[in-house]
């Protein structure tokens, strides 16, 4: 059997009833999970307490239920917890718990003790694993772990430092690589011993893939141990919902993508608004989160945290008529991959060694923004530009600076880089070498200004691919400033104003060689009010190298777009898309509230479209229908068919040139448009 044919690299919709199965007989449950449209349940064992990973060599309830879920056709995955002492060992505490730096025991979730996996604890937890041979499970889910603020002082961590360091632990030192190994040698040996016990079997965790140095992992040593890459994107809102990010679940799953695309993707969802946990999601929120997660080749873990009965709710009904509908068309979404060519680039090292900023999560930490000196703020950046690019309907994927990475910068025909300041030597000269082949960078305020160590370098890295030089200075333009164009330039087109305004910060730069200067900064006005000054510094410069050119745009502008959602950021940020690019697809007029996905399978172009068009706060409570998008398409001419899924009607379609157009009558929450390919496409005409 190869990696590809496994039964979990087939699309896969997972319950995990976190809250316990309320009045429902526990041999009813699978049946009715069946029901529901899932094919995996995960679980904690029957018997005992959620967080009691003590399985025995025979426990007899986990034993009967395994029957019970093998009846309905289900998988099983065993739920086991490794990152709380649970109540009944808290009698191991000074032997099992993390300790912090003055010996105090620092609790998660506010109750709970947090385990140390460098404790005696971890042998007890592998005498679990190697007892599961004797069990008719599919897998095991990790649940954790979780390194406490500050990290882990206990006398195990302590001893284990001195040994391979020969010193003591100092609280002012980076632990960094230590903590990381902590976890690297416990879940290497746990996957060892797993595979040994079931070789066909999924075993995965929960990895915070959008800020992994929070949590001391690195790619791609993590990916060795886990078949499944998972991440908690869908557990929201936490903050308010009025506040949130709108296309959060997109780029989490086109992140989790770029970071294993080979690999089986879940977005794991809680049921309920967070932190409320009896609280169930709206039916439109919960439709919307799982149209995304699967529009981006993900596939969803949903979890309700109270009982049973809240997939009786209007959320949970939503979540299955969903789940329905992805079992009904499940050919759809197997082995399909992305069809964009703009990519936005996710630096890792920056993420490290840079500004960012922190979601709250359950798992993952409280929300913080790390305050390193640095004026722009690398996810809000990121957050901007993947902001301006799907309001502008643009298809584009992530890339991230790995060195798996890298081999996949040339399937793209434009970057963008949002404040990606940290990058090393060899990431520098891998975008130099695209960009001579023929590509494009899009590249924004301090890129490449600093090392892979979060050093400042002297002038730019890829200086010479945007045709810029530093000159040492950072201005301040706040939130009353401007910038204008210089030149006529169809990046502006659609921008109907003269004066823009100026993000936050720019940086002081002097165009070199035959770089082009399309708009400048105004210089720094004294308050609002004041005089309108000239243009002066470079704000965006064109530049031509090798075969292909950068666009570079000296300011803190995807900063500011998320903050501010400027329309004329959006676009510039829209129109150099297209002009660098050819899309799989566009939009006439894009509403800016629809999420456009495009992939593709042998023969198939699958177009989906999430409609994010609802009340003017969240948590929506109802999405508008959006009626005739125009859907336009390139190569039009090797398609014969066009139709949609959830519609379930071919559309009529006309050719001009090698542009095919389609009208689709009507989009609510989640559609899939499919173009056929085969034989000679018929247009002006409906085929149903």
């Amino acid at each position: 059997m190869t990696k590809s044919d496994v039964w979990y690299r087939r699309p896969l919709r997972i319950v995990a009833l976190q809250g316990g199965i309320g009045q429902a007989g526990l041999t009813e449950v699978p049946g009715k999970l069946h029901a529901m449209g899932f094919n995996v349940e995960q679980r904690a064992r029957p018997a005992g307490s959620t967080l009691d990973s003590a399985v025995t060599a025979d426990d007899a309830p986990l034993r009967d239920y395994l029957r019970s879920v093998r009846a309905q056709g289900l998988r099983f995955i065993l739920y086991l917890n490794v990152h709380v002492l649970e109540p009944a060992m808290e009698a191991h505490r000074a032997e099992w718990a993390q300790q912090s730096a003055s010996g105090d025991y620092p609790k998660i979730y506010d109750i709970y003790n947090a385990l140390c996996l460098n404790s005696p604890w971890r042998d007890r937890f592998f005498d679990v694993l190697d007892r599961l041979s004797g069990y008719d499970l599919d897998g095991v889910f990790l649940d954790g772990p979780t390194l406490v603020a500050g990290g882990c002082f206990c006398p195990n961590c302590r001893a284990r430092y001195r040994r391979e360091t020969g010193l003591e632990m100092d609280p002012s030192a980076d632990r960094f690589d230590f903590y990381r190994r902590t976890q690297d040698d416990f879940f290497n040996e746990a996957y060892r011993r797993f595979k040994r016990a079931k070789p066909e079997g999924v075993f995965y965790m929960n990895l915070d893939v959008h800020h992994p140095s929070v949590s001391h992992f690195t790619f791609p040593e993590v990916l060795a141990y886990n078949d499944m890459v998972g991440t908690e994107a869908g557990f929201m809102f936490y903050g308010e919902p009025k506040t949130s990010y709108l296309w959060r679940i997109s780029m989490f799953m086109k992140l989790v993508e770029a970071v294993a695309p080979d690999k089986t993707r879940v977005n794991f969802m809680a049921a309920d608004q967070k932190p409320w946990s009896y609280y169930p999601h709206t039916a439109a929120e919960t439709k919307l989160c799982i149209a995304s997660t699967y529009a981006n080749g993900a596939n969803v873990w949903y979890g309700p945290h109270g009982p049973m009965e809240m997939l009786d709710t209007p959320g949970g009904r939503a979540a299955q008529e969903m789940f329905r509908f992805m079992a009904g068309h499940e050919q759809y979404y197997e082995k399909t991959k992305s069809a964009a060519k703009v990519a936005v680039m996710y630096s890792y090292v920056t993420e490290r060694y840079y500004r960012t900023t922190t979601t709250v999560s359950d798992l993952y930490g409280r929300g913080t923004t790390v305050s390193k000196q640095t004026s722009g703020n690398f996810t809000e950046s990121f957050q901007g530009i993947c902001d301006t690019l799907a309001r502008s309907a643009v298809p584009y994927d992530v890339v991230t600076d790995l060195e798996s990475g890298l081999g996949r910068l040339s399937d793209y025909e434009c970057i963008f880089l949002p404040t990606c300041a940290c990058l090393s030597d060899a990431v520098v000269e891998a975008l130099r070498r695209y960009t001579a082949a023929g590509g494009t960078l899009v590249a924004l305020f301090d890129t490449s200004l600093y090392d892979a160590e979060g050093r400042l370098r002297k002038n730019f890295g890829l200086g010479d691919v945007l045709g810029v030089s530093y000159r040492g200075q950072e201005i301040k333009y706040g939130n009353f400033n401007y910038f204008s164009p210089s030149v006529k330039n169809p990046l502006f087109k659609g921008v109907d104003v003269p004066l823009l305004p100026s993000p936050g910060y720019g940086l002081d730069v002097q165009a070199i060689g035959k770089a082009q200067v399309l708009a400048r900064f105004h210089e720094a006005m004294a308050c609002l009010y004041g005089a309108l000054p000239e243009p002066k510094n470079p704000a965006i410069v064109l530049n031509e190298y090798g075969k292909g050119r950068s666009l570079y745009l000296a300011g803190t502008f995807g900063e500011t777009a998320n903050s501010y959602a400027h329309a004329e950021y959006r676009t510039i940020a829209g129109n150099a898309a297209r002009l660098f690019s050819r899309a799989p697809v566009s939009i006439g007029d894009p509403p800016g509230t629809v999420e456009v996905v495009a992939r593709q399978q042998s023969g198939r172009l699958l177009v989906h479209l999430v409609n994010y068009t609802g009340d003017p706060i969240r948590p929506f409570t109802r999405i508008a229908p959006l009626r005739n998008l125009e859907l336009r398409v390139p190569d039009g001419q090797r398609f014969r068919r066009v139709h949609t899924l959830a519609g379930q009607r071919d559309l009529k379609s006309k050719l001009k040139g090698d542009i095919l157009t389609v009208k689709l009558p009507e989009l609510r929450e989640y559609e899939i448009v499919v173009f056929e390919e085969g034989g000679e496409a018929k247009q002006d005409e409906q085929r149903r």
